[in-house]
């Protein structure tokens, strides 16, 4: 019972102490629900809180380390534009990697046919984190800066981690738009063992890519599209397990966009295909809500990754001042037949092994598909993942091209089909493709 420092005076009504008992036996017996919901209401996410998934509640980063510890998988999902998101996955490497067991640090952002190149410049102490970027034309690449993600780099080199490419190549991508599965080179193939994309997940990523187009593609037009992004999940996923085998590598992080990490559809999915008993844990960066906005709580945030388990933690960030993505956004405009031929002899002689393999296979795959109908989406794919360094790229088919996403439209619009500024990029199963200056 609380101290009543204002205790009535002998001879006086006793109706004030009654009173003040009453209010404090009241506020005793509010369930927490009711008090939740009085005043201030529920506690919207705001920028820096973590919330875990499972208690419903918000915890601290000490919280989320001792969930995390042991966990052979961590996957660190992101908005790819956001820069804080790159230093909370810098961060959470740092000290997820206190609990002894060492991980390999696998990237979206980086082709399997680019793994030698990639080790060539992490295992060359003479050249620094911010010069790795350059090594790998990553500038070129269509991805945010460098800069941006190289805290994770650093991290990485702090506790002395591989790092791992983990995407397709490039020059895979025009193929399994028009042939699906059977373009995979017969090495990758095996390695990846691609199941039947289940119907639910099929249904789910075609939405999904349909809404992020900004309703430019037509529902029959998202297959593909969902095609590539299920082999994608699984190249990621297959990188993850494959690292555990080099010496002295128990596990695995991977740095990749939020939809790519979700354990029920994406990457984590395919993790249990090749490692059944292999432990997983999935930390999204979210961009909370603006504070004017109407109240949002964590779990309907959630709904945005899909129906079922999808993360276990959630590290709300900052939101970013972004237009809408979808103002002005055209289909490109289609050209001549001829226009987009590949180039005899195209190919990345820095190339070598399965990666050599895998993208001459592409490639003869590419020029196998002259006979394949013209469509949209294959051109936006295709085209999407066109650069102009040099390096192996998928071209369009022989009968159908479009101007690359880096050139204006008949309408003067720039069109990129993932474009760095669109906060749904992360469920896009294309890489960006960013205007060269």
């Amino acid at each position: 019972m609380p101290t009543i420092h204002n205790k009535p005076q002998a001879g006086k009504t006793g109706w004030p102490f009654f009173v003040y008992l009453l209010i404090v036996l009241c506020i005793g017996v509010v369930s927490p629900s009711r008090a939740a919901n009085s005043f201030l209401g529920p506690m919207s996410p705001a920028p820096g809180l973590i919330y875990d998934v499972a208690k419903g509640d918000y915890v601290r980063l000490e919280t989320l380390q001792s969930a995390a510890a042991g966990a052979k998988y961590i996957l660190l999902g992101e908005t790819h534009d956001n820069l804080i998101h790159h230093q909370r996955q810098a961060e959470l490497v740092d000290v997820l990697s206190g609990d002894g067991l060492k991980r390999a640090v696998v990237w979206e952002m980086i082709n399997r046919d680019q793994q030698a190149a990639l080790d060539a410049a992490w295992n060359d102490r003479k050249i620094e984190i911010e010069d790795i970027g350059a090594q790998l034309n990553w500038e070129d690449s269509g991805w945010p800066s460098w800069h941006d993600y190289s805290p994770i780099a650093d991290a990485a080199r702090k506790n002395q981690l591989p790092m791992a490419a983990g995407n397709l190549p490039d020059a895979l991508i025009s193929p399994l738009m028009t042939k699906g599965n059977s373009a995979l080179p017969v090495s990758l193939a095996k390695k990846l063992a691609l199941p039947a994309l289940p119907d639910d997940t099929k249904a789910l990523f075609d939405q999904e890519i349909v809404d992020a187009h900004c309703g430019m593609l037509a529902p029959e037009q998202a297959p593909p599209f969902s095609t590539i992004q299920f082999a994608r999940d699984a190249s990621l996923a297959r990188a993850m397990f494959d690292a555990t085998h080099q010496k002295g590598i128990k596990g695995a992080f991977l740095i990749a966009g939020a939809m790519h990490v979700r354990a029920n559809v994406a990457v984590p999915w395919h993790l249990k295909r090749f490692d059944p008993k292999g432990t997983s844990i999935v930390i999204a960066m979210i961009e909370a809500p603006n504070p004017g906005d109407a109240n949002i709580m964590p779990d309907e945030l959630l709904n945005g990754f899909g129906p079922g388990h999808s993360v276990d933690f959630i590290w709300f960030t900052s939101d970013l001042d972004r237009s809408d993505p979808c103002d002005g956004v055209e289909m490109p405009h289609v050209q001549s037949a001829d226009a987009q031929k590949t180039p005899a002899g195209d190919t990345d002689s820095s190339n070598t092994g399965e990666n050599a393999d895998d993208t001459a296979n592409s490639d003869a795959d590419a020029d196998a598909s002259a006979d394949k109908p013209d469509t949209a989406t294959q051109d936006a794919a295709t085209n999407a993942n066109s650069n102009d360094n040099g390096s192996a790229k998928a071209k369009g088919s022989p009968d159908t091209a479009v101007e690359s996403p880096a050139k204006a439209t008949n309408s003067g619009q720039i069109i990129d089909p993932e474009p760095s500024n669109n906060p749904m990029r992360r469920i896009m199963p294309i890489p960006p493709a960013r205007p060269k200056e």
